[in-house]
């Protein structure tokens, strides 16, 4: 039995106010109308490349012995899957759906590079400006906002998140950054960093006047018809309904990394597959409602190398090609959670891998199912 297709996708059009004559009508076969409204299951038992992708989701779920997979596929700019294998809780109650909700770890990173280039667009700041402009704590540092976006301002992750018990302030965590001090020259290699992406962040928060998580919903979220996504604190917001898991057992709370809302830039923002592929769509149309083209093609220009063997590094993309075709990327990963964003900007396709796991092999997985939508003709 096959789970829903994209049925959300067009009742959230609908309603956000479009006209049902404005939907799009997605490959593998048009849906009627009237079934998306009833926001039923849809049956396509007959559509070839969809109980494909059916089969290799449980398949690699239970190769992979992963809880909780969720996948969303976007063919030409279109977002035309969006499903998932296995459940969320212990009992096998709850299916994974195309909506369940997971921490996406690094992939946040994306949404915090859109917040920085809106606000550049805006002529709010340039990234070539000092983060110091912005952030009274590093007051003569020479670090600028593009090295930062570029993980090249040579910062280094010593400061942990907290749980909400040991609660501090972005005013404190900002101390805490600064006082261990920053590097005295603006150029360095590429460091992968998530404490420059926070900076980041506390950037958004202080040329926007709001708090990042509400600037990030207002000005990305929203326009994204992202309905099921958000950042959590612990105590209050978005959660993760699918649980991190270590070798098929749900992390304790002990073990589990601590929801810090200083953290929300770098790892916070809690997603689902079929949110992310509305986003990824969106972002692969070059949506005018979150960036101009200018913006988009601008975040994908290689800055700097990595250690990745060819991978580059853009305005936080990793960006590489492979078998002739341009690839933007952004993996995520953090305890009992394991997380992947491939896309073709040039075709207009994408893949997003959401996972509870904290060993699932994400690259390997997401080879598989690219195999399989080249194979099934979703993919040219």
């Amino acid at each position: 039995m096959t789970k829903t297709l994209l049925v959300t996708v067009i009742v959230s059009a609908l309603a956000s106010g479009c006209n049902s004559a404005d939907v799009k009508v997605y490959p593998f076969k048009a849906f009627l109308l009237s079934l998306a409204l009833l926001s039923q299951p849809v049956m396509a038992t007959d559509n070839s490349a969809q109980m494909a992708l059916d089969q290799t989701l449980a398949e690699l779920r239970a190769e992979y012995q992963i809880p909780a997979l969720a996948v969303s596929v976007i063919a030409s700019g279109k977002l035309v899957y969006a499903s998932g294998a296995g459940y969320i809780d212990e009992g096998q109650q709850l299916p994974v759906t195309g909506d369940t909700t997971f921490r996406i770890a690094s992939i946040s990173k994306l949404f915090t590079a859109q917040s920085i280039m809106q606000l550049v667009e805006a002529g709010k700041l340039k990234l070539s400006d000092p983060v110091s402009d912005y952030l009274p704590a590093f007051e003569g540092s020479p670090i600028t906002i593009a090295r930062l976006i570029t993980h090249t301002a040579g910062i280094k992750d010593t400061v942990r998140p907290v749980d909400a018990v040991q609660r501090r302030s972005q005013a404190n965590y900002l101390t805490l950054i600064a006082a261990q001090g920053t590097p005295d020259t603006a150029v360095h290699t590429f460091e992968y960093s998530d404490t420059g992406f926070n900076l980041l962040g506390a950037v958004v928060s202080a040329v926007s006047d709001m708090p990042f998580e509400q600037y990030v919903q207002r000005h990305i979220l929203a326009p994204s018809h992202m309905r099921h996504s958000g950042y959590y604190d612990g105590q209050q917001g978005t959660a993760p309904s699918a649980q991190p898991t270590y070798q098929g057992k749900v992390l304790t709370h002990a073990q589990q990394r601590p929801f810090d809302p200083s953290f929300y830039p770098s790892e916070g923002l809690v997603s689902s597959a079929g949110d992310l592929g509305l986003w990824l769509s969106a972002t692969l149309n070059q949506d005018d409602r979150i960036l101009g083209a200018s913006s988009y093609a601008q975040m994908l220009e290689p800055r700097a190398d990595t250690p990745w063997g060819t991978i580059q590094v853009a305005l936080a993309w990793q960006v590489y090609t492979k078998d002739d075709r341009f690839v933007a990327r952004h993996p995520g990963s953090l305890r009992g959670y394991k997380s992947l964003l491939i896309s073709y900007p040039q075709e207009g396709n994408g893949i997003v891998l959401l996972t509870n796991a904290a060993k699932a092999p994400r690259f390997e997985i997401a080879d598989k199912l690219i195999q399989t939508l080249r194979s099934s003709g979703v993919w040219q």
